[in-house]
């Protein structure tokens, strides 16, 4: 049932002979559906700023068996939902909006962020403290971010 809709979810990059998935939510998930494709696992990093997928082993993800991982600048940390740590933050995140009753601006951007902690988030911490809660799609974009993905190629059809 659940990969009925899993390309409609999933980020597609299209090359001469082959297309890259992205956007899993498990490493179980990408392998099933490299599997189901007569794909591969690949690693792949966004490490231009830009949505620009490039293979990069680099981070050990099918060794670590991990789907993503970021890096910022020095006093940046990147916290996946799947990182330890991260539920703690996530938490306080939650008490804190809580706690609100009439919601400042910075109150209402760390509330608008709720759906994305209980999806499949990302915390950026600058020197320790909460800067942004993002998504890892999202992630990319950040100021000197590195992110690094599992992706599944999958070769064209030749029809």
């Amino acid at each position: 049932m659940e990969s009925e809709n899993i390309v409609e979810r999933l980020t597609k990059y299209e090359f001469e002979n082959t297309n890259l998935y992205t956007g899993f939510n498990s490493v179980g998930e990408a392998k099933k559906f490299a599997d189901e494709r007569n794909g591969r696992l690949v690693e792949v990093g966004f490490l231009d700023g830009n949505d620009n997928p490039v293979e990069d082993n680099s981070q050990n993800l099918i060794a670590e068996n991990k789907y993503y991982k970021a890096f910022a600048g020095p006093d940046y940390k990147i916290l996946h939902s799947s990182d330890e740590g991260f539920q703690e933050i996530a938490d306080k995140l939650k008490e804190r909006q809580n706690e609100v009753t009439e919601k400042s601006p910075d109150e209402k951007y760390f509330s608008d962020s709720d759906p994305l902690i209980k999806e499949d988030a990302v915390i950026v911490l600058y020197k320790g403290e909460v800067e942004n809660v993002t998504s890892r799609e999202r992630s990319k974009y950040l100021m000197h971010a590195k992110v690094y993905e599992l992706a599944v190629e999958v070769p064209k059809s030749k029809n």
